[in-house]
């Protein structure tokens, strides 16, 4: 039998933080083939979870767990609903990706009846899109009767900006303290190792693990908002992060609440431009060398400048400044399906704005899907007719 056995160790207190560790073996056949530590660094001031309590720990392995088709064995306490959760969100995972993702048993040393959560809700925050969102809609109260009181935000080194490059995130986190500190929210510095350790593609494990993450505050505050990714409309289910499953990583001590996916990005944006310190400390950026800031020219960071155009905003200052006239998109690849629909969002709003910028035209000659592009954004009339002879025009160039 394959067993991932995963063992809490004591809490370790150094220069002002406090490491929670979790010891993870892995056996074939009662052979050990592999160990390895995870851990979790926190400021001393928080009040985290009991030793035994592995819950955070449990979420971080399941789909490592689920993808290598081990039985995993807790050697601690795990909360009685979360256990219940995780039997459906494995099955949502088994039924999405079949052939990738095992449904495992779980054993565990003890069950936890939890009290119910505390007050409060806490937030991921890096500076992207959909956290600023999520924190900023909330914080004034936009969300109806579903808006939460955020009692303060977490910024986990470890997962966009590696472990290796202290000096990006210490830039990243200070400019994400002066965003937070325009709305008198309180950010923490988290550290991990998680992706050092894991063997699953982060598209498909980043929800549980920032969930994992995060429930380490459960005592400071019981509800986590997980920014959404996509609209409900638009939804790519085999994602780490979706309103499908986001609650099942969730137990009575700690909900897990998906935000977001009523908006499409570029709708996100249109509330941001309210928040103006939000909008230009922003930071969308992964493929550039410097990760503690947008690089200008990746397709994150032209779909996110383009965002703020189709809206009849400038360009916000946390890109390199070059204005509209330079956004240039004629080698841009989307490279999935679900970017497309994003950059078609763009596309739709810069016309229902009237926006007629080089760059709405430019996206029609994108080499994936270039026709189609055309028909399913471009209204009829002269503006479209003017976009298809472009399109022909380049076509034969190429």
């Amino acid at each position: 039998m394959k067993l991932l056995i995963l063992e809490p160790e004591k809490l370790e207190r150094s220069d002002g933080n406090i490491i929670r560790r979790c010891t993870v073996k892995r056996e074939d056949d009662n052979a050990q083939v592999d160990l390895q530590t995870l851990w979790f660094q926190f400021p001393e001031t928080i009040k985290l979870p009991e030793d035994s309590d592995c819950d955070s720990y449990l979420l971080a392995l399941l789909m490592d767990a689920m993808y290598e088709n081990r039985k995993i064995i807790v050697k601690g306490s795990v909360s009685q609903i979360l256990l219940s959760n995780l039997v459906e969100y494995q099955s949502a995972w088994h039924k999405w990706l079949p052939d990738v993702y095992h449904i495992v048993d779980i054993g565990v040393e003890s069950i936890r009846d939890n009290d119910g959560p505390v007050p409060g809700a806490i937030c991921a925050f890096s500076g992207g899109v959909d956290a600023t969102f999520s924190v900023w809609r909330h914080s004034q109260k936009r969300n109806s009767y579903r808006s939460q009181t955020i009692n303060l935000c977490a910024f986990v080194h470890g997962f966009d900006i590696p472990l290796s490059d202290e000096m990006a995130f210490e830039s990243a986190n200070n400019i994400a303290i002066e965003t937070l500190r325009d709305i008198d929210i309180s950010l923490i510095p988290v550290k991990t190792n998680y992706r050092e350790i894991s063997n699953v593609n982060w598209e498909h494990s980043h929800g549980c693990a920032l969930v994992a993450t995060l429930s380490h505050f459960k005592h400071v505050a019981g509800t986590c908002i997980v920014g959404s990714s996509d609209p409900y409309d638009k939804l790519d289910v085999a994602w780490g992060s979706s309103p499908i499953t986001d609650h099942l990583l969730g137990s009575d001590g700690f909900r897990v609440m998906h935000d977001g996916s009523s908006h499409y990005r570029v709708e996100k944006v249109k509330e941001i431009l309210d928040w103006k310190v939000g909008a230009h400390n922003l930071r969308v950026c992964w493929q550039g060398e410097l990760k503690d800031r947008n690089c200008g020219k990746c397709e994150k960071c032209l779909r996110t400048q383009c965002n703020f155009l189709a809206n009849g905003s400038a360009i916000p200052s946390c890109f390199p400044k070059k204005g509209s006239k330079n956004i240039n998109l004629e080698h841009l690849s989307i490279y999935k399906e679900g970017l497309r629909l994003e950059w078609i969002q763009n596309l739709n709003f810069a016309l229902k704005n009237k926006i007629q910028q080089p760059w709405v035209s430019q996206l029609t000659i994108i080499h994936a899907n270039k026709k189609r592009l055309v028909d399913i954004v471009f209204p009829q009339g002269s503006f479209r007719r003017k976009v298809i002879r472009k399109v022909k025009s380049n076509f034969k160039r190429e």
